[in-house]
This record gives structure tokens, sequence and C-alpha cells, in this order.
């Protein structure tokens, strides 16, 4: 199958960092997307101009509902992430399942279970060629493998046509070129006839457990491209301080810019928006100037703490200090709180909106919309957007060798 740009729909689809790395291809185009947060479906809708958008509880829309808004554009493709409580019996017509949890304690009083479902029943409606549903790892391991199990009955009964990929394999994102480690379940289902080979690995950190090459081949490490470091992520931004107001900024350089950082500024010019930074309170600033590289709240020596105290026996890593040399690690939709979790590596400060997103490798002309809570929150619920396009690079394999 020859194709210039393959159609896809995003659903759960936040922000959009799982589909801005499909579109990074150039082979991908999104058209259509919805998500039940008001902000994000703004950024969406500001990013993807070829998108329907729409802000709404999927639970709400259903897919012959959602088809309308695509004006008869064919879904080739459907991509997302929904929410990993639990799983139950709630749902559709064709897919319906009932499963209990390993102590057989009934697990289907979640209002949110049937999300899964209604994922599946938007491929059981569309009928796509492909589809990737990213999760956390938990998801294969939940209740001892019933939330799994429960997927894989739902693909196997109710919709034949399609094969799962035979070993569900979880990525790090550290390990394709994003300076973060952070690990996604990437669950890939195709129609019969087709196949899907997870991206190999391209870049090495030296925490091995996180280093497992999904095609169970051979890695000659000295072939990898080294991690992408915090360092590399951010330092090319604009010089800004605690509490900056202003959103769009010069850069801080133009000239020695490495790979990461070409990659990131490829869309823009001089100047780069989001740059806003949350104010920090003069107790945790003066915890901060005591911090190292590499330091967690209960490195500090108990009378720092006290100026700004936590439970210790739940707040052992409540603060944690970026190391420059190594990559982030898990950025979470917590950075919306107070980024405790994330103090800039050399200064006493939390990160910006647009240093965060660094760290999720978005590309800089990918503009967050909203207040700062939500665009910080934005980016902590995001795939990143360079895992994104590797994945998306295998899924357009898929497709290149069907025929039609």
């Amino acid at each position: 199958m020859k194709k210039d740009t393959i159609n896809f729909i995003d659903l759960f689809c936040g922000a959009g960092g799982f589909a801005k790395g499909f579109e990074m291809t150039g082979k991908f185009k999104c058209i259509g997307g919805i998500d039940n947060k008001p902000s994000a479906i703004e950024t969406h809708k500001h990013n993807f101009k070829n998108s329907v958008s729409i802000c709404e509880d999927i639970r709400k829309v259903p897919p012959e509902d959602f088809e309308k808004f695509l004006n008869g554009q064919k879904v080739d493709l459907i991509i997302g992430g929904p929410p990993c409580p639990t799983f139950s019996t709630i749902g559709h017509a064709k897919i319906q399942s009932v499963y209990k949890s390993h102590d057989d304690k009934d697990i289907t009083n979640d209002p949110r279970n049937d999300l899964f479902l209604d994922f599946f029943g938007y491929v059981d409606y569309f009928r796509p060629k492909m589809f990737v549903m990213e999760n956390v790892p938990q998801f294969l391991t939940k209740y001892k493998g019933a939330t799994f199990n429960a997927v894989k009955e739902i693909i196997k009964r109710d919709l034949p046509e399609y094969d799962l990929v035979s070993e569900v394999k979880v990525l790090n994102s550290v390990n394709y070129g994003v300076p973060q480690n952070r690990r996604r379940m990437i669950l890939v289902g195709y129609l019969k006839g087709m196949y899907f080979k997870y991206p190999d690995i391209t870049h090495w950190y030296k925490d091995g457990k996180f280093n497992i090459n999904p095609n169970e081949t051979v890695i000659d490490i000295e072939k990898l491209e080294k991690h992408v470091t915090v360092k590399s992520a951010i330092s090319d931004l604009p010089k800004i301080t605690d509490n900056w107001r202003v959103s769009e900024v010069e850069y801080s350089k133009s000239k020695g810019l490495d790979q990461y950082q070409k990659m990131m500024r490829a869309g823009t010019k001089k100047t780069v928006k989001n740059n806003i930074c949350r104010l920090t309170n003069e107790r945790a600033k003066i915890v901060f100037s005591h911090m190292h590289q590499g330091c967690i709240y209960m490195d500090l020596p108990p009378d720092i703490r006290k100026i700004l105290p936590f439970r210790e026996d739940i707040f052992k890593d409540r603060l944690k200090r970026l190391v420059e040399a190594n990559p982030s690690w898990t950025v979470l939709a917590h950075i919306g709180m107070d980024g405790y979790m994330y103090i800039h590596p050399t200064e006493d400060r939390t990160l910006s909106v647009r240093e965060a997103a660094r760290i999720q490798s978005f590309p800089d002309d990918f503009e967050f919309i909203g207040n700062q809570q939500e665009t910080y929150m934005q980016v902590g619920n995001a795939v990143p957007a360079i895992m994104a396009m590797k994945i998306a690079e295998s899924v357009y394999e898929s497709f290149d060798k069907l025929e039609l």
C-alpha cells in the first residue's frame, strides 16, 4: 500500500504528543481527536489544523456521531491511550466481558472502566488497518493480568479480522532519543496479513534495566547513540527567572547547537513560546540552594529539611534536582501542582513549561494553550513526541507492505 499520507484519529488525545509524533514522520495526518479536557483540546486544535478536535467524554460520542465530523474521510489508523484503572463489563452491544480481580473481588464499579471498551468500540466501527494503544506498563500485570487478558479476549472474540502483536512490549523513551526515562506499554493490532515490528532502540543509557531491546536481538552498544541529556534538552532555551511571565522569548544561543536542539527548533526562528515558570516560595528556594544535582529531599541535613517540612516517611524524594549529564526521570502530570520533583539542574527554580516540553521532546513550534497549571499538566500527561515518531515509522512500514 503506497500512500502519501495515512489518516488517523486520536482517542483520549490530550494535547497531542502521540499524534505529533506520528505527524513528525510526514507520512500521517491527524483528522480527528477527542478528549474531555477543554484546555488540552484547545491545544490540540491549535497544533493540528487538519483535525476535528472534540471536547467531550468519549462515552457520550458514539463512533457513528464522531464519523459525521470527518466529512467522509477514511480512518486508516486509530491511536490512543485510555486511562487504566480496572476493567469491567460495562459496554457496547458487541464488545462486553465480565472479568474479576485475582481475589475474585468484583472490579466493575469504576465508571472509567468502559473507556477501554470505547477504544475498541471505535475500532469495531471504523475498521482501520491498524490500531495502536499506549498505556502504563502496569497494564500488562494489573490484577495478575486480568486487564490485559480481557483486552486479548475482546480482540479474539469481537474483532476476529485483527491480529495482536505476538508479544506486547514496554518501551522506554530514553532508548529513542528522548531526554527522559519514561516507560510505556505499546499494544498494536492489525488486519490479518499485515505485521508489526517494534522500533529498534537507537540510544543507550547506563541504567541497564530500562534498556531491553524490544525485538530481542543482540545489541552492539558501541553502535548506539549516547542518551540525550537534560543539558542538551534545555540549555539553549531562553534565559528566564523564577516566576517568569512572558511566554515568547528569544533563545539564549543560536550557534553551536547539538543535534537534539536543532531538531527541536526546526520549525522556529529566533523566539519560542511557553516559557512561563511558576513562582517558588521563599522557603523552597532556600532549600533548593542546598541541593546538588541528583539530590533528593532526604539527602538534605535535618535542619535544612525543617525549613520546608514534609512527611518524611512518605515524601523521601519530594524534592529532586535534575542532573545535567543524565536524562530526566519521568515527567508526570503532577508537575502542574508545584514542580518540586523537577528542580532546574543549575538554577534555584523549577522548570518552565517549555523546558518540561523539551524533556518530553515536543518540538518548539508546538504551542500549549491554557493557564499555567493546565499547560504544565498537558506536558506531563503526554506521550513523548520522538518516541511516538519512532513507533509511527514502524507502523508506516506495515502499511507500506500492505497489498490492497
